[in-house]
């Protein structure tokens, strides 16, 4: 590079300490790097060549104007700079290789820091990932083993019995419109996967239903439009969400007045009871011995005779 040359010239005092630097390969490849981009922009068009070239000649006299006055200082930093360096490639010889063997020594250094630690947090994942499988296996053969049974079968031709109403439902209040793409129908055997079978049985119908239930608004939407009634979803969906809206807040009124209720009722006073009847006379209880006496037959027939 010109600067660079016209800089190091034999008037200049030499560094020692940028001769070191520049021997570095790193220093020397950066360096080369540099130059060969300020070569390419000068280059690029005469006005930045006359300017550059203007600067590099400002730049030297300059230079060449302070030497005097700053070669001691300078010689005193060279040397310090000189021993800095000196002692970088002692505790670090890697300064001294090329970039690409700095690289790659680099790359081998962080991963072999790295790789431990990935490969502790990977281990973990696979052994997770497995448990995980063993878990899903172990509960799957434990519902096979409960569907295997009297009861389990109950229920395992409960679901299909459902499934088949439900289907018919389906076909009879949401009939299929146009050309629909119906599920495959391949359910895997109860005697095979009791599991499955009724995974799939569900999730068939519930496919079945959600394509019906599309299909069939769709269809209403373009009829009502062909007809001449234009149909506004936002406005039909907003009604139906007030309208949702109206019903849970009737509901949460009507529970709360039925919980009102019930605290009130507790705290009513109940009737009390009717106060017992005070004691009669013992007198009156119990007879005394003359109005026993007066009772017997024999008394009666004397006061007759008396009369």
């Amino acid at each position: 590079m010109k600067m660079a040359t016209e800089v190091s010239a034999p008037s200049m005092p030499q560094l020692q300490s940028v001769q070191k630097a520049m021997a570095l390969p790193t220093v020397g490849a950066a360096v080369g790097q540099v130059g060969a981009f300020y070569t390419k922009v000068k280059g690029a068009h005469s006005l930045l060549e006359w300017a550059l070239s203007t600067a590099e000649a400002g730049v030297y006299a300059a230079a060449n104007t302070a030497a005097p006055y700053v070669a001691a200082p300078l010689a005193a930093g060279d040397v310090r700079m000189a021993a800095a360096l000196d002692e970088l490639e002692r505790r670090v010889p890697l300064v001294a290789e090329p970039p690409k063997v700095i690289v790659e020594t680099t790359k081998q250094a962080v991963m072999s820091r790295i790789s431990p630690h990935v490969n502790k947090v990977f281990t973990a994942r696979v052994a997770a990932e497995q448990r995980v499988h063993s878990l899903k296996e172990l509960s799957w053969a434990k519902a096979n083993a409960l569907l295997s049974t009297a009861y389990g079968q109950k229920a395992v031709s409960s679901v299909d019995a459902g499934a088949m109403y439900a289907m018919q439902l389906l076909d009879h209040y949401l009939p299929a419109v146009g050309a629909q793409e119906e599920t495959s129908n391949e359910i895997v055997a109860v005697s095979n996967d009791p599991a499955l079978h009724t995974v799939q049985t569900v999730g068939r119908l519930s496919a079945v239903a959600a394509r019906r239930v599309w299909a069939n608004l769709a269809y209403k939407v373009n009829e009502l439009r062909n007809s001449g009634v234009e149909l506004d979803v936002r406005r039909y969906i907003t009604a139906l969400l007030a309208a949702l809206h109206l019903a849970k807040v009737t509901s949460e009124q009507q529970q709360r007045e039925q919980e009102e209720q019930a605290k009130e009722k507790p705290q009513t006073a109940e009737p009390a009871p009717p106060a017992p009847a005070p004691p009669k006379n013992s007198q009156d209880s119990a007879p005394t011995t003359a109005n026993q006496v007066k009772a017997t037959p024999e008394s009666k027939s004397t006061e007759t005779s008396n009369n």
